[in-house]
């Protein structure tokens, strides 16, 4: 039994249908689609003329023939024929964007986030976008950040998907060029939440390192030696839970770890996906971290718990993931009766050491894997002193 594909392939390599004729008969078909419902007439005066419905309501159309009036129909129907919504081009934006590898898994999965959570259900979400308007949009956002208290960073998502949709649909759904409407939107020093950040709660200070290093080297669990080798290379946790044996290496007498992939999270048709990246972060982030003799150490009770797995920290065969370093950091601070700081805040521990004991900012960025200093300077340098350090010191000064 013949499937009408085949029946159809089989009548053109026959002869049966020549496909000059069939093309035309298509063409044929798809022209009458379009005409039908639309009246045409011959004027007294010999023109043709038809009437479409636009947006200033119906407006009579005169042409010289009757073959022109009929393309000026076609013309329209094609036009309003695919009038997508905002919903409709939003898919299509960051669908494009998967497809040409432009965004990765997890990146179009926090793209789809924040549409659920800033367009989603609204009734911007249902508005052709061929209808969207500057002053609409505007409103739009202006509305979206105060309902949602959102700080810059969280109008940063809203404002990514928002151009991305404008870049795709320029020129055929909208005339809104995203560079000048962002551009010229003008925001007050109040317009955003002010994210208040506890410096004492960005690293761990002077008094806790020592208990939390102790803690760890009591029971050298594979778990707890991932912990030590962040506290000693500033590793990001994704980094460290995808690092393989391969990585390694030593070159006279010291070792470096080679940071060239990471792990990854997304949503894919509703499950949860944990991944390994093939790539770090960012271009910076793919660099050879210099191992200081704790580190090195560290790494060398790692191979002997561990001598023959692929992946660096491995349990029952199975790579070990982010979150598990998480769990088992939580434990170790709550058995020592301080506040949990994430695996992210050691990295922030480690940038503060690093700037506070003077190295060269050149190494600093290396071993971060932060494109310039002032990344590192801004976001990962907190002042670990005690309080009772900081009394202490600032007790010091005096104007005598």
């Amino acid at each position: 039994m013949y499937t009408a594909e085949e029946y159809l392939q089989a009548a053109l390599d026959s002869g049966m249908i020549d496909i000059a004729t069939l093309q035309a008969q298509i063409e044929m078909a798809e022209r009458k689609k379009y005409l039908e419902g639309h009246k045409i007439w011959q004027g007294k005066n010999g023109s043709w003329y038809t009437k479409l419905k636009k947006e200033s309501g119906t407006v009579l159309v005169r042409k010289s023939t009757k073959g022109a009036i009929e393309e000026e129909i076609i013309r329209y129907e094609k036009r309003t024929e695919d009038r997508p919504n905002v919903k409709e081009i939003f898919y299509r934006f960051i669908n494009q964007k998967y497809r040409y590898k432009d965004i990765s898994q997890s990146t179009y999965s926090k793209y789809e986030a924040d549409y659920k959570r800033y367009i989603k259900g609204k009734p911007i979400e249902r508005m052709e976008f061929s209808k969207l308007t500057e002053e609409y949009l505007e409103d739009f956002i202006r509305c979206t950040i105060a309902d949602n208290d959102l700080t810059m960073k969280g109008y940063s998502g809203l404002r990514t998907i928002l151009r991305g949709m404008l870049l795709y649909a320029k020129g055929k759904y909208t005339q809104i060029s995203a560079e000048s409407f962002f551009g010229d939107m003008q925001f007050s020093k109040n317009t955003f939440r002010k994210k208040i950040v506890c410096k004492e709660e960005q690293v761990f200070n002077d008094e806790e390192i020592p208990l939390v290093i102790e803690y760890l080297e009591k029971k050298q669990t594979i778990f707890n030696l991932g912990i030590m080798l962040c506290f000693h290379t500033g590793l990001r946790n994704g980094e460290l839970s995808t690092l393989k044996k391969m990585d390694i290496s030593k070159d006279n007498g010291s070792y470096f770890i080679h940071i060239q992939r990471t792990e990854i999270s997304y949503k894919d048709n509703g499950s949860h996906v944990i991944a390994v990246k093939e790539y770090p972060k960012s271009s910076a982030g793919d660099r050879y971290v210099f191992c200081n003799d704790q580190a090195a150490t560290i790494l060398e009770k790692i191979f002997e718990i561990n001598p023959d797995g692929e992946y660096l920290f491995e349990r029952n065969g199975h790579r070990i993931r982010e979150r598990s370093f998480n769990n088992y950091l939580r434990a170790a601070c709550r058995n020592l009766g301080i506040p949990f700081r994430s695996m992210h805040k050691i990295r922030k521990t480690y940038g503060t050491a690093l700037i506070d004991a003077g190295v060269d900012e050149s190494i600093i960025i290396e071993q971060m894997g932060h494109s310039d200093i002032h990344c590192t300077k801004q976001y990962y340098y907190f002042s670990n002193k005690s309080r009772d350090k900081k009394i202490e010191q600032l007790g010091g000064v005096t104007y005598n």
